[in-house]
């Protein structure tokens, strides 16, 4: 039961990241960004690179944070001026880094398990500070991120997602809080690859496929269950950040469940996918 916990933990931590930035990008923002995908697999890919090229695994994981930032600038600068539809310009974002991230790893996939990172270093030591040093990193992560979006900051990002038009009349510059938004999303996914590569033990190129879609079915289920027991009119920017949580730890727990219980793997995302379904559809009628 012990190891089931332990796997649970080392599944959702990183995650989590990830599902705070599909969070800023669909709730605050009011964009799918679906470049995440590809900065999820650039944080893992820059990390693993670099490390196995004999770089320090802190250094590497600043790097993949860099790789984050450039990946939303370069969405930022596709959407200026809304030429391009956010969906479209992180169709075609996606569609370049398959590309560019195959090219900056070298291979389609880099083995981790024999380079010293900053996870593995501490699960060497005992898994309890393994997993202490993870749910560390995770929490500074998060709790800058949150504190940026109380910040006059994180308030003039949510009014230029609910009116860019109506914003850049109040005399702010629209285009440089997207860019500062989608690099900061975008980041926030290259942060979790960069800690999922450390944690499974290696980077490959198609490990982000579909992780926009799962993160953002697995928030919007965990508001619905969040919900149930606390009104949405307090703090809002906490409940929010609660009902990411709740979503991933949500999202994990069945899929876990789910392998426990013998389902075939193969019919895993069908499952998951079903019941993600019924949350969205839900989410709807309620908004009706």
């Amino acid at each position: 039961m012990l190891a089931v916990i332990y796997n649970f933990i080392t599944q959702s931590l990183p995650f989590l990241p990830l599902a705070l930035a599909i969070y800023i990008s669909f709730n605050l923002m009011n964009a799918t960004d679906l470049t995440l995908d590809g900065s999820f697999v650039a944080g893992a890919g820059v990390f693993a690179k670099l490390v196995s090229m004999g770089f320090s695994p802190m250094l590497s994981g600043l790097a993949a944070m860099f790789a984050g930032v450039c990946t939303g600038t370069l969405v930022a600068l596709m959407q200026r001026r809304q030429r391009i539809d956010a969906l479209l310009a992180g169709i075609l974002a996606t569609f370049i880094l398959a590309s560019g991230n195959l090219i900056m790893m070298g291979r389609p996939n880099i083995n981790l398990l024999t380079k010293n990172t900053l996870v593995s270093s501490a699960f060497a030591i005992s898994e309890t500070y393994g997993y202490m040093l993870m749910g560390f990193i995770v929490a500074i992560l998060c709790g800058t991120v949150l504190l940026l979006l109380k910040s006059p900051f994180g308030l003039r990002l949510r009014a230029f997602g609910d009116n860019p038009l109506l914003f850049s009349r109040y005399g702010f510059a629209t285009e440089r809080y997207r860019c500062f938004g989608f690099s900061l999303t975008n980041c926030l996914a290259a942060c979790a690859g960069c800690l999922t590569a450390q944690t499974v033990g290696y980077a490959d190129i198609n490990m982000g496929v579909g992780m926009t879609l799962t993160g953002l079915g697995a928030i919007i289920a965990g508001q619905q269950l969040t919900m149930c027991f606390l009104k949405k009119n307090h703090l809002r920017i906490g409940f929010e950040f609660l009902a990411c949580l709740m979503g991933v730890l949500l999202y994990f727990s069945l899929m876990n469940t789910l392998l426990r219980l013998g389902v075939d793997p193969l019919y895993l995302k069908i499952i998951l996918g079903l019941i993600l379904i019924f949350f969205l559809r839900n989410a709807h009628v309620k908004t009706q």
